[in-house]
């Protein structure tokens, strides 16, 4: 399963993520959270805006991944985040968590 389009531009590494975010798309995401880290140089952009639902265990891999571009000095900006995506954060009571983080409309 690689439900994620990765894209690397001049200046940012974008990940787009799927409708469906749920237990079965955890690990390709973070698959894909590495390989995208792994093309190294600009920011990562990641386009929230096609998320339908989002499972706790992708919430867990974006937390881990956001924290760990977070302490590295690496910028990451969230796109888009569509009612879904946010809702699942504020129903795991990570709202403010998630208002932490630079977000792009």
């Amino acid at each position: 399963m690689q439900p994620f389009g990765i894209v690397k531009t001049d200046d940012a590494i974008q990940l787009k993520l799927a409708a469906t975010m749920d237990l079965r798309a955890a690990e390709p995401l973070l698959q894909s959270v590495q390989e995208g880290l792994g093309m190294g140089g600009g920011k990562m952009v990641v386009d929230a805006s096609a998320v339908d639902r989002l499972s706790t265990p992708c919430v867990q891999v974006l937390i881990a991944a956001l924290q760990h571009m977070e302490q590295n000095g690496t910028p990451f900006v969230i796109k888009s985040p569509s009612d879904a995506f946010v809702s699942a954060f504020d129903d795991l009571g990570l709202f403010s968590y998630l208002m932490k983080w630079p977000v792009e409309t």
